[in-house]
């Protein structure tokens, strides 16, 4: 979740403003826009915050949604002058490191002092960054380690951002995030109401009434949903979405994904600016897809970003990208959510995404903003049983054109996928039959489908929203048995647990 409205710094947020008034409906918010237009979801959101109303927003990536919640704080004085020590009045809550510095910077450029608390820096690092800043865009495990050491006070706090919520509110995320929302409230005992915004490109049913436990009467911004396709497993999911984009599949092999990704890059950088980025599921595959890549692609600078890579090495990508440095980004789903990239003409899925919500913010890196995009799904004969799973659940405006390819799904070739060595790094396909997701009309979810092909989900790094229990390290899962080492191939159905590694 990001906005590509650049925001001019303006006298209308003056630190006199009282802190907590809301503004009248008369106050002029759209001064802090400059000369933009507000977008449909800030004209819905920002008025309601304003009036100190608690908002669910659901809308498409790229529409605005940062402005959309950093503005009203800005507009009422909220977060906008020096604090003592690390005691924000505004709190920014994120899935990624890259999202909390770019709303960092966004906030910023509104002239809030503003800064950061992630996984990848030193503690005096972070205490330079968040000491004396009246906003804090953060992490929730680093987030969560400072509170409970007393470095980090919320006795101050006046508003909460869940930023991507449908991620932070997932299983794998909720203790933390419900941890520092009850540690918010109780170190703020009376001192009234805390409110508090999320905002996503997608809002799942059971995600939604898991948020509204921590609102008061939340206000629901949902700007312009897209219809979910009719079998849809929840018609309760709002599902956003680059609803601007080209939607495209293009039937391949394993052999020639590659060779046509390279082929699709070059023509889509034909003219100059702009920039693709390619998904991958696995680090490894990130790794020696951006090599191969940058062998067929001489003339290009191709850049990797995965969930290993050390901060410093993220940061320095991220630079190459927004400067122009580099046009071509291969990425695991890290680069999925919030990432704000110079004019992404082209989106292409190696793999297929693990879930209809990973596909929707994959799909939201292009076409942001009004301008064009294409978003391209290559799919390879072993990935269509899993395709067909997630398709069903996509809205109907992110359906590429329907092939007869796609539909034919043979058992064979799902059972020898795992078997012999890929081509070109084609990934390992979830997709099983008889598996959860794997078969037409199963009703398991993609992620169960993925554990039975061995290729596990990536789990978040120290300090990026690890679910409270778990070990720290960042370590790759293990490979599975029978996976032979540089080809993304592993042993269909489920695997014989190996040593003590994490469950």
């Amino acid at each position: 979740m990001t906005s590509t409205n650049k925001p001019r710094r303006t006298p209308a947020a003056s630190p006199a403003t009282p802190v907590a008034a809301p503004l009248t409906p008369s106050a002029d918010w759209t001064a802090l826009l400059g000369d933009r237009t507000p977008t449909p979801v800030q004209a819905g959101a920002i008025p309601a915050l304003l009036a100190g109303r608690d908002v669910i927003t659901t809308a498409r990536t790229g529409s605005g949604k940062t402005l959309a919640f950093l503005i009203p704080a800005a507009a009422r004085g909220i977060g906008m002058t020096p604090v003592r020590g690390m005691r924000p009045e505004v709190l920014v809550v994120t899935p990624t490191r890259e999202l909390a510095v770019q709303i960092r910077d966004v906030a910023r450029e509104l002239g809030m002092p503003a800064g950061r608390i992630t996984g990848g820096i030193t503690p005096g690092q972070t205490r330079s960054e968040a000491t004396g800043k009246g906003l804090i865009a953060g992490t929730p495990g680093r987030l969560k380690d400072l509170i409970n050491r007393q470095e980090l006070s919320l006795a101050g706090l006046k508003y909460a951002v869940l930023d991507e919520a449908d991620e932070l509110l997932s299983l794998g995320f909720l203790r933390d995030v419900g941890d520092i929302l009850r540690a918010a409230q109780a170190q703020r005992a009376g001192k009234g109401h805390l409110q508090i915004a999320m905002a996503s490109a997608t809002f799942p049913a059971e995600i939604r009434a898991v948020a509204e436990r921590f609102m008061e009467d939340p206000q629901r911004i949902d700007i312009a949903p897209a219809t979910p396709a009719s079998d849809a497993a929840n018609p309760g999911d709002v599902l956003g979405g680059a609803t601007g984009a080209t939607h495209e599949l293009h039937n391949t092999t394993r052999d020639d994904v590659l060779d046509l990704t390279a082929a699709r890059t070059r023509e889509a950088l034909r003219e100059p600016g702009g920039c693709v980025v390619i998904f991958s599921r696995t680090k490894h595959l990130v790794k020696r897809r951006a090599e191969k890549l940058g062998a067929l692609l001489p003339t290009e600078t191709v850049s990797a970003l995965e969930g290993n890579m050390d901060q410093k090495k993220r940061e320095r990508t991220m630079t190459l990208l927004r400067e122009g440095q580099s046009r071509v980004l291969v990425a695991t789903d890290i680069a999925g959510r919030g990432i704000d990239l110079p004019e992404v003409r082209l989106v292409i899925h190696m793999d297929v995404a693990s879930t209809a919500e990973d596909h929707v913010h994959r799909s939201g890196r292009t076409a942001r903003a009004g301008r064009p995009g294409t978003n391209l799904v290559l799919l390879i004969p072993e990935q269509r049983a899993l395709w067909q799973s997630i398709r069903r659940k996509l809205p109907a405006p992110l359906h590429p054109p329907l092939t007869r390819e796609e539909g034919q799904i043979d058992k064979a070739i799902q059972e020898k996928q795992g078997q012999g060595r890929g081509g070109q790094g084609g990934g390992r396909s979830p997709g099983q039959p008889g598996g959860a997701g794997g078969r037409p009309g199963g009703s398991g979810s993609a992620r169960q489908a993925q554990a039975q092909s061995g290729d596990r989900p990536q789990r978040p790094r120290q300090g990026e929203g690890r679910p409270s229990g778990q070990q720290g390290g960042g370590r790759p899962a293990r490979r599975p048995e029978g996976a032979t080492p540089g080809t993304g191939a592993g042993r269909v159905g489920p695997q014989r647990a190996r040593g003590r590694g994490r469950r």
